[in-house]
Parts: structure tokens; sequence; C-alpha cells
């Protein structure tokens, strides 16, 4: 099994500035992990963390405390401190936060691996119905404060513990056909209060076809606050045989 990316679009919260689009997402050469990242804006540089994440998640998902102290490590090359302005050398030590949605299809080909830390959302898709999210299932969840990765090693312990991990990810049994959603959290949030009775994709998603017709529905429900203004990403992929 492997996925085929039917849709991958993202509409900046300022269309006037996209370079200021802090998410972000990779794929594996086989196309068996996915991997997607939103940047919360209230970091130093977000962006830059959220691209590492995914590039890093894509190439190896085997997440320990090794692979999370290697990417801190990566994230710090970045920078030359002692260029900063005071002001940034400040931002840098607060630190940049980021999310991570992982999404891996297992080596016996019907389990679906999906990792999940911060409020990134994924949805499953059969025959037409959504019959899993995760982490969420209900709007009214994307209210809390969502747990992020950091670029802060201290404020990554919880992420480290087995625990934590356990209840950040899920195994969703996959076939030929079926329908994954990758989304950030303002599209994820949208689609979750969009879902109808018999748990069908809103109908205006399912019509979209190329990034400009994502960013088209996305900027005219903006003036009604039909969906956050934040970045938005959706990545749609299909289940295929290889």
């Amino acid at each position: 099994m492997r996925f085929r990316v039917d849709l991958a679009a993202s509409v900046p919260k300022d269309c006037a500035y996209p370079d200021l689009n802090e998410d972000a997402w990779a794929h594996n050469d086989e196309f068996t992990c996915i991997a997607l990242s939103d940047g919360a804006s209230e970091s130093f540089d977000s962006k830059t963390w959220a691209q590492l994440l995914v590039k890093r998640y894509a190439s190896n998902h085997a997440m320990t405390p090794d692979w999370v102290g290697e990417a801190l490590s990566e994230y710090s090359s970045a920078f030359n401190f002692e260029d900063l302005t005071w002001s940034g050398q400040r931002a840098f030590d607060r630190g940049s936060f980021a999310t991570l949605l992982g999404l891996v299809i297992g080596h016996n080909e019907t389990d679906l691996e999906v990792l999940c830390v911060g409020d990134s959302l994924a949805l499953l898709v059969r025959d037409g119905r959504v019959i899993s999210s995760f982490p969420f299932d209900v709007p009214e969840q994307f209210d809390a404060r969502p747990t992020l990765l950091s670029t802060k090693g201290h404020s990554n312990s919880l992420w480290v513990n087995s625990e934590f991990f356990q209840g950040a990810s899920r195994t969703w049994k996959v076939e030929a056909g079926d329908v994954i959603y990758a989304v950030t959290d303002a599209v994820g949030h949208w689609i979750l209060s969009q879902l109808t009775e018999n748990k069908s994709i809103s109908d205006r998603l399912l019509k979209v076809r190329s990034e400009a017709e994502f960013t088209d529905l996305v900027q005219s429900m903006r003036p009604g606050r039909e969906i956050r203004l934040d970045d938005s990403t959706v990545l749609r992929l299909i289940v295929e045989d290889d």
C-alpha cells in the first residue's frame, strides 16, 4: 500500500504574505509516510522548526528521545545566536513550537499508524463517510491549548514519556480506496463543524481539485468567520495498492 496525493493545498493566514505561511508537509520516496506540521505563530521561527520536523519524520519516523534531541541540535545549528539582535536572542530563548502529524503505512499494508502531537487532524474516510478522526472528534476540542513540540528541550519532557506517546498515536485498519485527510487546525475545526449526520465531508471540500480552488474556498469563508483566520492546509491522500 502507498499514498497517492490527490490534493495538497495551503492558504496563508495573510494571502499578501505567502512566505509567512508556517505550515509544512513532507513525504518519503515510497509515499508510505506523510508528515504535516503547523508552526505556532507566537514562536521565534516556527516555520523553520515545522519544515525540519516534517523532513526528519518523513525520512525516519522512529520517534525516540534521541530523535527529538537530534532535531533540536539541527534547529539550533541553523542560527548563529551571537548574530541575533537582543530581542531576537530573547525570542530564540523562548523557543519555537509546532505540531506534528505523522501517517505511516505499516509493513503488513493494512495498518496505518497515526501520530499526532498538537491540534492538526487526521480523518479516515471510507465510502464517503468519516469512520475515524484523530486526535479530535468534535470541533469544541480545538478550544483547548495544544501540547506542541518545542525547540527548548525541557518543554518536550512530556512528549518523550512513553505513556504520552501511546496517547498521541492510533492504529487504523485501512484498505485500498480509503481517503485520508490530513489538515491543520483551522481546516480541521471547520471540517468537524460541517460533518453531516451521516458523517460525510462537506461537498464544498469534496469538489476542490486544486490549490487555487482551495484558496477560493478558504477566502470565501473567512469574511463570515466560517473558518478560523490561520494558515490553512489540507492533504487529501488516497490509499492505493502498490
